[in-house]
Parts: C-alpha cells; sequence; structure tokens
C-alpha cells in the first residue's frame, strides 16, 4: 500500500434481490460494482472494494464486511453517511 494511502472498513447491508451476488461480473449489476462506482465517483479515484466474502444472486446480507484504500482526507466516519446518498437504497453503508 502507498505511504499516503489508508484503508477504510465498511460494514455492508443490502437486499440482493436486483443483484447478481457480490462479485463483479460483467454485464449485470452486483454489489461489489455498486460499491465502487459509488465511491470512485465520490473520492475521485478509482476504488476496489475487497469484500471480506461473498454473496449469491439475490442473496441478502446485513454486514459484509468490505475495505479499500484511498487518498482522501475525508474522514472515514463521514464516508459512510456520503456513499448512502448516491447509492441505490437496497445498499447501505
Amino acid at each position: 500500500m502507498e505511504h499516503n494511502k489508508k484503508r477504510i472498513k465498511l460494514s455492508v447491508a443490502y437486499d440482493g434481490t436486483k443483484y447478481n451476488g457480490w462479485q463483479i461480473q460483467p454485464g449485470v449489476p452486483t454489489i461489489e460494482g455498486e460499491l465502487n462506482k459509488g465511491l470512485s465517483t465520490l473520492l475521485g479515484e478509482e476504488i476496489v472494494v475487497i469484500g471480506a466474502s461473498r454473496t449469491d444472486s439475490g442473496v441478502h446480507a446485513l454486514g459484509n464486511i468490505a475495505v479499500f484504500d484511498t487518498t482522501t482526507i475525508i474522514p472515514a466516519t463521514k464516508i459512510a453517511y456520503a456513499i448512502n446518498r448516491s447509492l441505490p437504497d437496497d445498499i447501505r453503508v
């Protein structure tokens, strides 16, 4: 990890009904894809989340853990609030 990067941990809850599971898959919506897109837009840098576990298509979660590395100066406690504003209603950090 680069010296100026910090690692942020997220606890993610979601209703997986509309998603093809956690892991990115070409051409279909996934939880990881939505998080990457939202965080990258919010933080102005390419973000790739690393999930502690994965779920299958249509599966829900209440506390799936993910981490990502960033150079942002936004405090970690503010990132969850900010990202929730740009995520679909069925995904919450």
